[in-house]
């Protein structure tokens, strides 16, 4: 009885690390590619800045009230909806408003630099030379790709392999 146990357990064992071992190596048979937009890395760059600096002036208009008082907290709460900010003369809101505006851009920019960031997986092994039965055009490729566009005259077709 023991035995047999045993057995099983060795033979699950076994193939545990014959699956963990074929994963990794199906995992190096893929690439990555971080393909990056500089578009969306420039706005992120530009909503990150305008959120840390609506903080930073909030925090600073905020700052010697706040560190002399014995609850700092709840000055800080208070004067956030007591304080107005001058941006133009005639034009002034309350520094919550700030707050609000810097922690909104401050998360925009990070989920916009975040989405702007994109992996693809492509595999690595044997490329070949493929042709295109209708403008008779070459080009080089994986061998699993079956039905594809050709890149010169945007047929969709079956390719035919020139050369292995």
């Amino acid at each position: 009885m023991l035995r047999f146990h045993a057995r099983e357990c060795l033979s699950f064992l076994h193939k545990s690390i014959k699956r963990n071992l074929q994963i990794k190596i199906e995992e190096q048979m893929i690439g990555e590619i971080l393909r990056r937009q500089k578009s969306g890395y420039a706005l992120s760059l530009i909503l990150c800045l305008i959120g840390i600096t609506a903080l930073f002036v909030a925090l600073w208009k905020t700052w010697l009230k706040v560190s002399s008082a014995q609850d700092p907290f709840s000055a800080f709460w208070t004067l956030l909806w007591r304080e107005q900010l001058d941006v133009i003369p005639g034009i002034e809101f309350k520094l919550a408003y700030l707050v609000i505006l810097g922690t909104v851009t401050l998360i925009s920019g990070v989920v916009v630099l975040g989405l702007s960031r994109q992996w693809f997986y492509l595999p690595i092994g044997e490329t070949v030379l493929f042709q295109c039965p209708f403008c008779k055009k070459q080009w080089k490729a994986h061998r699993s790709q079956e039905l594809v566009n050709c890149p010169y005259c945007r047929q969709q077709t079956y390719p035919k392999i020139v050369e292995n």
